[in-house]
């Protein structure tokens, strides 16, 4: 299977985000007719009906809406990428090296680097995604300057600074019998699989710390399935897979649109911090002092 384009993902979010083919031409600066054939080239190369048609037009299959989903969030990856390159000065060798845990890396880090980039003197960004625990090693190791976490816990033998507190909650499709629920126990949720991040993720964490202390339980079942981003654990979710554990700020337009329900879990809300880390026997960079200087500001 040839590999899907940039311009194809930009693309179906245009039909998602303006009800239509025609629209999403117009969008663009291309022709319906362009877009048609495009869109069922996608369709004939995945084997998949992204769209159903008719005589009064051309909507979305659910099918087609998860997929429009999936690309929006790389296409948001896209545009923030774009903005860190555009931080390149004349000075090539200056660069500042980020990791972040995947919930702050997708939804607070772009903003971060856009309003780095519009500094005169700003440097070359080397971000890495990855979970808490792997970004406190990197720092640890001298592989990023600064880094981002969102664990109950903060890294041993590193400087930090909370800059925010978020809360993880319990999530599924509106279809899901847990829907309809005006909440459930603790000893519920550590009984059911989940769909989860992998084991190192802070909001994997922040569950089973939650739910163990009020249980008095030792651990939580295994989960149903373990997913590397949260971008994949709430198509998964919002696809019927079962019940899953994330970020309000990332699930939070999927819960206006009602693309998901919270499920009030029994017991005080599901808080952790977010913080900034840092090697305390290496001098910050100038670089990485203004975007921990920005994350602090504007978060």
């Amino acid at each position: 299977m040839n590999g899907t384009t940039l311009d194809e993902m930009r693309m179906i979010v245009a039909v998602e985000e303006h009800g239509s083919l025609t629209g999403a031409a117009t969008a663009l600066g291309v022709t319906q007719q362009a877009v048609s054939q495009r869109m069922r080239a996608l369709e004939r190369r995945w084997s998949l009906s992204l769209f159903t048609r008719s005589a009064r037009g051309t909507r979305l299959t659910d099918h087609g809406t998860l997929v429009a989903e999936w690309a929006a969030t790389m296409v948001g990856h896209a545009e923030a990428f774009d903005s860190a390159v555009a931080s390149l000065r004349s000075d090539r060798a200056a660069h500042v090296r980020v990791g972040a845990s995947l919930t702050i890396a997708e939804h607070l880090v772009p903003g971060w680097l856009v309003t780095y980039a519009a500094d005169p003197s700003a440097a070359h960004v080397e971000l890495t995604a990855v979970n808490s625990v792997t970004v406190a090693q990197r720092v640890r190791a001298g592989k990023d300057d600064l880094g981002f976490v969102e664990s109950p816990d903060l890294p041993d033998g590193l400087a930090s600074l909370v800059f925010m507190r978020d809360e993880v909650v319990l999530v599924v499709a509106p279809e899901h019998p847990w829907a309809r629920r005006t909440s459930v126990s603790p000893a519920e949720v550590a009984r059911t699989p989940l769909v989860s991040r992998e084991a190192g993720s802070g909001t994997r964490l922040t569950l089973e710390r939650a739910v163990e202390a009020i249980t008095g339980l030792g651990t939580v079942v295994a989960p149903a399935a373990e997913l590397s981003t949260t971008a994949a654990v709430r198509a998964t979710i919002m696809a019927g897979g079962g019940v899953g554990a994330l970020s309000a700020r990332a699930v939070r337009d999927d819960l206006d649109a009602g693309r998901l329900r919270a499920v009030r879990v029994d017991g005080p809300p599901m808080v952790r911090p977010f913080a900034a880390v840092w090697d305390p026997r290496r001098r910050l960079a100038p670089g990485a002092s203004r975007i921990l200087e920005i994350a602090s500001a504007v978060s």
